[in-house]
């Protein structure tokens, strides 16, 4: 086989190392929406003018047909750059399926009519050799050359209009961007048709170039412009795609647009056509539905349950920019079912909290209480009168008062335990306990010192009145009577007194000083009280009988 290179060979071999440069940077972001789409439609460009090139290098009439014959491969360029438009616009989201086949029929078709034209010539009736000219051939056009290229300009210009329409509605770098593609989009239609409609005005040119032109934009795009790297989402699809229900109304309350998710979200039963009243829509509602319905339109509530359970939280904006008297409103509903059970399943269990806190709190005061308590009498205990003396102490030498401790002891209770058993001396511990919570008055403080000891304080008591309440309290326990047995004994008891800060200025040397009171008391005979005396007066305590 025979070649002449010409300029036509340069070009067109530089037509198709265009093409590939365009290939690879569509390869490079492939998996961007139309991506690969446009690598494709490259990768045939780059055929197509490959076998130009070889086309316009023969100088024999059998390597003219065969070089066409794979021409005729790029004749898919255009169906790929209206998939690329289809995917890059939003206008097709996802796999087509055998919608994408049907759009491949017409240049299959030409394919197989370009490899077996010598048996019908529908695509090439016959052929002319330029004079002086050898590698250039005149190819008559037949049905299916017809076909192929009103097919090819039909499917251009589709993916123009939709680039266009893209970059219109489009602002910011995605304009510059739609801009570039159109520009790029404009050439192999308007080549085609000058082809076509003037052909000696583009002797030896074949419509190849202008979707290399195409793909050169493209490709500077990718680079410059970030093409399918920084992509548009339409606002359809963002609509379409939304989690939150969208519905907008015109001021007569009839549908304008509504998403899927507020057909779901509402539990309707289809889709509302526009210019469907809304109240229609809610017409299966419970009348219980409809008022809350009302009441959400109104702005009188924020919030709406569908019939199935679902809880929505819906926001009402006025849309601008409508034309005079089209007032519009946009509302947005949002499922807030699961944060509301979240709130409430932490409302109770933050309840629940409460509950176990309080108990728990109860709990520690039970402890705290049986910790201060003595289990046999119910009176404080030793550690509760060192905490409140020493409290009371601290109060009393601040305000310059007086404090008196009164020490009991239970007269001859070793002889009851020895005769009687040791329940017949608790039962005396224990009615001596209860006088003393007869006789004592609010702010003062009745504790069980130790085995038969007990001993009470007296805030605010000088020694004389202390004396005088301890009198009240021995006669009183002298005619209580405890059993022990079968037989109830006399309980008597020998008390001391000492007050703060005479007798003692801390607590051990005040209680201290009562003790030593019951001692002399004790001496004395028993049944009777004991003052301790200070110091500086003389020494020694009183016995009052």
């Amino acid at each position: 086989m025979a070649f002449q290179f010409s300029g036509y060979t340069l070009l067109y071999v530089a037509a198709s190392s265009v093409s590939a440069v365009a290939a690879y940077s569509a390869f490079r972001i492939r998996r961007a929406p139309g991506g690969w789409w446009l690598f494709l439609m490259a990768v045939a460009t780059a055929v197509w003018s490959l076998a130009d090139a070889f086309d316009y290098s023969s100088v024999a009439l059998a390597g003219h047909v065969t070089a066409a014959q794979f021409a005729y491969l790029g004749s898919t360029a255009p169906v790929f750059f209206l998939l690329f438009a289809l995917q890059y616009s939003g206008r097709a989201r996802g796999p087509m399926g055998w919608r994408t086949a049907i759009l491949f029929v017409v240049p299959l078709a030409s394919i197989v009519a370009a490899f077996t034209n010598r048996f019908h010539h529908l695509l090439w009736p016959g052929f002319t050799m330029l004079a002086g000219r050898p590698n250039i051939v005149v190819y008559q056009h037949g049905p299916v050359f017809w076909v192929v290229t009103l097919y090819s300009l039909a499917l251009a210009l589709v993916a123009t209009l939709l680039l266009v329409d893209t970059a219109v509605r489009a602002h910011g770098i995605y304009r510059t961007q739609g801009t570039a593609i159109v520009v790029g989009a404009v050439f192999p239609w308007v080549g085609g048709v000058v082809y076509l409609a003037a052909p000696g005005w583009l002797v030896g040119l074949d419509p190849a170039l202008t979707f290399t032109v195409t793909g050169a934009i493209l490709a500077w795009a990718i680079w410059h412009l970030r093409l399918l790297d920084l992509v548009l989402v339409p606002r359809e699809v963002i609509v379409e795609q939304m989690v939150d229900g969208l519905i907008v109304l015109d001021s007569a309350g009839r549908i304008l647009e509504i998403n899927p998710a507020a057909v779901r979200l509402l539990d309707l039963a289809g889709v509302p056509a526009p210019g469907t009243p809304a109240r229609e829509v809610f017409s299966d509602w419970s009348q219980r539905g409809k008022d809350a319905v009302t009441a959400v339109y109104e702005q009188r509530a924020s919030t709406l349950a569908s019939p199935a359970g679902t809880l929505l939280r819906v926001e009402r904006s006025r849309l601008e920019g409508g034309s005079e008297g089209q007032a519009r409103d946009l509302f947005l509903l949002r499922d807030i079912t699961g944060q509301v059970e979240a709130e409430q399943a932490l409302q109770g269990a933050y309840a629940d909290l409460q509950v176990r806190m309080d108990e728990i709190q109860k709990l520690h005061e039970e402890l705290r209480e049986q910790a201060t308590r003595d289990p046999l009498t119910g009176l404080h205990n030793r550690r509760y009168l060192a905490e409140e003396l020493d409290r009371e102490l601290s109060r009393a030498a601040r305000d310059q008062r007086s404090v008196s401790v009164i020490m009991f002891d239970v007269d001859h209770f070793k002889d009851v335990n020895d005769s009687y058993g040791h329940s017949a001396g608790d039962a005396m511990l224990r009615a001596v306990a209860v006088e003393l919570l007869v006789g004592t008055r609010r702010g003062d403080i009745a504790c069980r010192y130790g085995g038969d000891e007990f001993v009470v304080v007296l805030p605010d008591t000088t020694a004389a009145v202390a004396l005088a309440r301890a009198e009240g309290w021995r006669a009183r326990l002298s005619q209580v009577m405890a059993a022990a047995g079968t037989e109830r004994v006399n309980v008597t008891v020998s008390l001391g007194v000492a007050t703060f800060p005479d007798h003692g200025a801390t607590i051990d040397a005040l209680v201290s000083a009562a003790d030593r009171a019951v001692y002399v008391s004790k001496e004395a005979g028993r049944d009777c009280i004991s003052v301790a005396v200070c110091e500086s007066e003389t020494e020694g305590y009183e016995a009052v009988p």
